[in-house]
């Protein structure tokens, strides 16, 4: 794995602890020890943007939100365990229901048995089970060393805790049997471990962030005790981590949220190549937008997307990570359409349909075979991985990502692909040619014929609207006399545009006295699948104008 991409999202906060992760809607909500304040700060796919909710805690270490969605649950380091609804989420406004602990520092809620699980900080400190209902607390293991944090296994027969012991044993993680309170160390040696997650649904290792002076992540196998450093240089004094996607995580440090994008080495470049044409480089990071010089298979400048997206694998580089299928993710939600492709059957090409198979023992949904590169050219075109119809996508931003799997149908950690921002647009363009005037007179509309009288030093007008919903579109306008001559307005302008072409009735007429003429107003598109202009999303109107004496 090559060394991760690092991103600060948000400086400037107060003591930034604990958090948790919205997918939903693309959003980190956290506390701040140091203001007292509970935030959510948007993160990629979403714009980045940081609100603050609710103030007035009282040291807030963790925060959990609840699976009903409109609750969350905030410890303070004075003691107490609150309840905070999400509509008025301020301290003034929070419910108490667990209050008299000692320094309770992480979380782990399990609302389906009415509980949630809390370490108390202190040299003898101990971790409890309260009741959501009654706030009765119950001591599950005493005797900790400094205990900071605390999640539980899908089972509930395990917690996992980090102690911020000193001596020989200094900096563990430990796994206690919830039944009996009986601890075992699973790793030691750490730099004041902090917050713990979960790495993943397989639960077979905890990302821990490492204080000062070390600040870092590192990965405990709970199985073996294996301690891995996945990421150095992380703003000081880490606290917490979320895992936003299988190749991202969050984390809040003391006045910093980073985001840090972990990708794989591969010498023949990157898994995910492209959307049709256009190579993932040329896409934006940003604004998902695609630009390509003039003279590529595809030319375009600031497009979004839309249509139906060929996605393209590099499926040597998955090949030569032994990888034997992929999942295509948006926004982390696997896909599960079936697509079609040529294939040599060794007499002609022939369209086949590749669905989705689900790969056991591991149980991954959604997969598609990896072809062998002796194959590959038995495919055309080659490199097509998927046919994603971003129709059914909501018009902004979605993140694109390919899984690799191994032949069990396990996912494989390091071979995935970097995360594609693209943006998405499929709404129609319009076009509308209003009414021509000249002075106070409107023309007909049955008949379209404007009056000049003897003046023609008179302006003719001929309003127009030409707009895209998200001004993904350019227009052209033109009006022409008889089959003579035309009079050109703006030509592939960018939309919108809603000002009148002008000009004089002498102009327009030239020798005549009575003259037709047709307006015509183009409203372009600019998405594209990545091979094509998404014309299907263009508009028109024509219009007729007669001038007479």
């Amino acid at each position: 794995m090559s060394t991760p991409t690092q991103t600060q999202l948000q400086t400037g906060l107060g003591g930034a602890v604990g958090c948790d992760y919205l997918a939903s809607e693309s959003k980190l909500f956290f506390v701040a020890y140091d203001t007292g304040n509970f935030s959510s700060l948007s993160v990629p796919p979403a714009p980045v943007v940081h609100n603050v909710l609710g103030t007035g805690y009282h040291n807030p270490e963790d925060v959990k939100l609840s699976s009903d969605g409109i609750h969350a649950y905030v410890t303070e380091r004075t003691g107490d365990l609150v309840r905070l609804a999400l509509k008025t989420p301020d301290r003034s406004t929070a419910t108490v229901v667990a209050s008299g602990m000692t320094a309770p520092q992480q979380m782990f809620l399990d609302e389906a048995h009415d509980s949630a699980y809390v370490v108390e900080y202190e040299t003898a400190g101990k971790l409890c089970k309260i009741n959501l209902t009654s706030g009765t607390k119950t001591v599950v293991a005493a005797g900790l060393d400094n205990p900071i944090g605390v999640v539980l296994s899908s089972s509930r027969q395990y917690a996992y805790v980090t102690e911020q012991t000193t001596g020989p044993d200094k900096g563990r993680v430990s796994r206690i049997q919830v039944s009996s309170g009986l601890r075992t160390t699973i790793a030691k040696d750490l730099t004041n471990p902090f917050f713990l997650t979960w790495t993943g649904p397989s639960e077979d290792a905890l990302y821990v962030p490492q204080r000062d002076p070390a600040n870092s992540i590192v990965i405990v196998n709970v199985t073996t005790g294996a301690t891995n450093t996945v990421v150095t240089g992380v703003p000081f004094r880490p606290s917490s981590v979320a895992v936003s996607n299988s190749t991202e995580i969050l984390v809040c440090s003391d006045s910093v949220i980073e985001e840090v994008l972990f990708a794989p080495f591969l010498a023949d470049g990157p898994l995910l190549m492209a959307i049709g044409n256009i190579p993932a480089d040329e896409i934006n990071s940003s604004t998902g937008l695609a630009t390509t010089p003039a003279s590529s298979l595809c030319p375009v400048t600031d497009a979004p997307f839309g249509g139906t997206l060929p996605i393209m694998v590099n499926y040597e580089s998955a090949d030569s990570a032994s990888a034997a299928y992929y999942q295509v993710l948006v926004d982390g939600v696997v896909q599960t359409g079936a697509w079609t492709v040529f294939h040599w059957n060794g007499t002609s090409n022939a369209q086949i349909t590749v669905t989705p198979e689900t790969v056991t023992p591991g149980g991954s949904t959604g997969c598609f075979p990896v072809h062998p590169v002796a194959d590959l050219f038995d495919y055309q075109p080659p490199a097509l991985g998927y046919l994603l119809d971003s129709s059914v996508l909501s018009n902004g931003l979605h993140r694109i990502q390919l899984q690799f799997v191994d032949s069990s149908g396990n996912r494989m950690p390091g071979v995935v692909s970097l995360p594609l921002e693209i943006m998405v647009n499929n709404q129609p363009c319009v076009a509308v040619i209003s009414p021509s005037t000249i002075g106070t007179q409107t023309a007909t509309v049955q008949c379209g014929t404007l009056n000049y009288g003897s003046n023609k030093s008179q302006t003719v007008s001929v309003p127009y609207t030409a707009t895209q919903p998200a001004n993904h579109g350019r227009f052209s306008f033109s009006i022409t006399r008889g089959t003579s001559q035309t009079f050109l307005g703006p030509q592939n302008a960018p939309v919108p545009a809603t000002s009148p072409f002008t000009d004089s009735v002498a102009t327009l007429l030239g020798t005549c006295s009575t003259a037709g003429f047709a307006a015509a107003l183009y409203v372009a598109a600019t998405m594209t699948n990545g091979i094509d202009r998404q014309s299907q999303y263009d508009a028109e109107a024509q219009a007729g104008i007669a001038l007479t004496p």
